[in-house]
């Protein structure tokens, strides 16, 4: 039996505003492409990328950075790992 939210995930404010700011996101990202089409483009990698898959990309790589911050630093400044999630999403959208 399924209940909500799920006993497995601590369910905090930071976690449900994140978790909401994802949905929000991808409901955003899809009423804009339907409304305007995105291209793909090429960037950095050699593939062809639309709007979505750079804001997928950005956000694995966030993740990654996240974890990879957790495992060298622990839990200290963690606004500095923010900041650079940040900006590394910032940098897929534009440059991926």
């Amino acid at each position: 039996m399924l209940s909500f939210p799920p006993e497995w995930m601590q369910w905090t404010l930071p976690t449900v505003l994140f978790l909401g700011f994802i949905a929000a996101m991808l409901v955003g990202l899809t009423l804009w492409d339907i409304k305007d089409p995105g291209w793909a483009r090429q960037g950095l990698l050699p593939i062809d990328t639309t709007r979505g898959d750079r804001v997928f990309m950005g956000l694995l790589l966030t993740g990654c950075t996240f974890c990879l911050w957790m495992l060298f630093f622990s839990q200290t400044a963690v606004w500095g790992v923010l900041l650079v999630g940040a900006v590394l999403v910032a940098g897929s959208i534009s440059f991926l």
